[in-house]
């Protein structure tokens, strides 16, 4: 490097024109190895960054809008709508479910425009005939709703996949034929996407539901014994009677009214003995003392409804009485006295 700067400067130097001496030469070299480290360091750093800016949008891209807006996504005109892809999987249920609330795009009554080459234009009959076709004013075009909430790759080559869907369906001079085409067999797209919108639309038969809910025979079961232990809370509180026992346990002989008479209603009612006996949690049986408690609770509730709608706008009076036991424990007794003509 030093002898290549020593040469040019003695050719320079040939020419009249003062140039660098060989130390000179050295500085400049060391300088202009310098700058070209310089340059590929600043290169490989506009690689990276361009690299992970383009690795950035891809996944921005791959997992598309992450907010699901109804006033802003729903859209009635199929030629203006987001695709179904472009929004992220966590939310795409959500979209799913607000456009089968909104059901197809169905114009009935709209001046639907010529073809200014034949002359054709869209049949508003179709509309009726196909439960799936919709019309887009803006484009003039034909759309398959289920096709577009459930798009199902094709297993081969198929009429109509990307027409329906993306760039929408204008041939109506051979519509006769192009609709049911893309109808097609039983294993063809549209019916593929169509068995998948029922199947999304019937909740009990989903697994999210069944992992969740009990099935329907459960569900009646707790009903019963919501009931029973209703009823019995019932009769001990209109009769003034205690629930709990002194000894509540399996081998007692007296577990307390509220056991003794659910006992009681068991014996007699086979659809209340299946009903505590078979499919029942340990966390459902509503038998245990806070239960018991919470329905007194809900009693007290509603009595005071009654008396509150009762008494209404209408005078009474209010005794109140309180006494103190050996045990020092204080006691209140409220009397309300409403008098009616």
């Amino acid at each position: 490097m030093k002898s290549f700067y020593a040469t040019t400067s003695r050719n320079s130097g040939s020419d009249g024109n003062s140039g660098p001496s060989t130390h000179e030469s050295g500085n400049v070299a060391q300088s202009g190895e310098q700058e070209v480290l310089h340059s590929l360091e600043t290169v490989q750093e506009t690689v990276q960054y361009a690299e992970n800016e383009d690795q950035s949008s891809h996944q921005l891209d791959v997992e598309g809008i992450r907010v699901f807006n109804p006033d802003v996504h729903v859209v009635s005109d199929p030629g203006l709508r987001v695709a179904i892809e472009q929004f992220h999987p966590n939310i795409r249920d959500d979209v799913r479910r607000a456009y089968l609330v909104k059901g197809p795009t169905k114009p009935f009554g709209h001046n639907f425009p010529q073809n200014p080459t034949n002359k054709r234009m869209f049949v508003e009959n179709w509309l009726t005939v196909n439960d799936w076709l919709e019309y887009s004013i803006k484009e003039d075009a034909a759309y398959c709703f289920y096709c577009f909430l459930f798009k199902q790759q094709p297993l081969e080559q198929h009429f109509g996949h990307d027409a329906f869907t993306k760039v929408g369906y204008r041939n109506w001079k051979n519509a006769y034929q192009g609709l049911p085409q893309h109808v097609g067999g039983a294993n063809s797209c549209h019916n593929r996407a169509r068995t998948a919108c029922v199947d999304f639309q019937n909740r009990r038969a989903s697994v999210e539901h069944k992992v969740e809910n009990w099935s329907v025979d459960a569900e009646r079961k707790y009903e019963t014994r919501v009931t029973a232990s209703l009823d019995v809370a019932g009769y001990l509180i209109a009769q003034a009677h205690a629930f709990r026992g002194h000894d509540e346990s399996d081998s007692s002989l007296n577990r307390g009214n509220f056991l003794e008479m659910i006992e009681w209603h068991k014996k007699r009612n086979d659809e209340v003995r299946l009903a505590f006996e078979e499919l029942c949690p340990l966390n459902a049986q509503m038998l245990s003392p806070d239960i018991q408690k919470d329905l007194c609770s809900a009693f007290a509730r509603e009595v005071k409804k009654v008396i509150k709608k009762e008494i209404g706008d209408k005078l009474f009076s209010v005794l109140i009485d309180e006494s103190r036991d050996i045990s020092i424990a204080e006691q209140m007794a409220v009397i309300v006295r409403l008098v009616t003509i």
